[in-house]
């Protein structure tokens, strides 16, 4: 089942990656993205005790949705929600 994630997450990455080098407004988008996850992480976070959904922050939770954003998120929330 792990693997299973790894293996979305990748394709995921390698998706997004390919967008942003294609884009023109590299830098921009990267910014654009990492705010925009994690002011995304922050409300999930706020709303915990309302929603049930807690996503730890650590090196890696905000690592991964800093560079992906939205697709990491929704990944983390989906384990967790199997797991």
């Amino acid at each position: 089942m792990k693997a299973f994630f790894i293996a979305v997450f990748s394709v995921f990455s390698l998706v997004l990656l390919f967008f942003y080098i294609k884009s023109h407004k590299f830098l921009k988008m990267i910014i654009f993205n990492a705010f925009l996850g994690l002011s995304i992480l922050a409300i999930i976070n706020l709303t915990s005790e309302f929603t049930g959904l807690y996503i730890p922050i650590n090196w890696y939770s905000v690592g991964g949705i800093s560079v992906f954003s939205v697709p990491a998120i929704c990944l983390i929330l989906v384990a967790q929600i199997l797991i």
